[in-house]
């Protein structure tokens, strides 16, 4: 016996179409499983693009913040708002530098389970 990937029902062989990914009612959920299949073939290129988005933003996040720093060295000396600025941005470029290599290492593991 199968079972419809989208309502979880027992099918008969009569009563079932195999898609690509899945099996569904013939009568009913033939649509929704391959709605279904399309947005787990988007999630899976989304995921692989995550981490290159992630690695961008944090270059850029370090070189506002160094255009922080030495801009607010330059004028306040190593307590002014502007270098404080600069820090927070370096701050929020090493997280999203993690952030890439936590997607680098997901993706790796998601396509040798594959």
């Amino acid at each position: 016996m199968s079972i419809c990937k989208n309502c979880n029902k027992g099918l008969c062989h009569e009563c079932l179409t195999e898609i690509e990914n899945g099996i569904a009612c013939t009568a009913t959920c033939i649509d929704e499983v391959k709605l279904v299949n399309s947005l787990i073939n988007r999630n899976k290129d989304s995921y692989k693009t995550a981490s290159s988005a992630h690695q961008r933003n944090a270059y850029i996040y370090v070189s506002i913040g160094l255009v922080f720093l030495v801009w607010g060295y330059l004028l306040d000396g190593f307590f002014g708002f502007l270098t404080i600025m600069g820090v927070i941005f370096v701050i929020g470029a090493i997280f999203s530098f993690n952030n890439a290599n936590k997607y680098k290492k997901g993706s790796v593991v998601d396509s040798n389970e594959v």
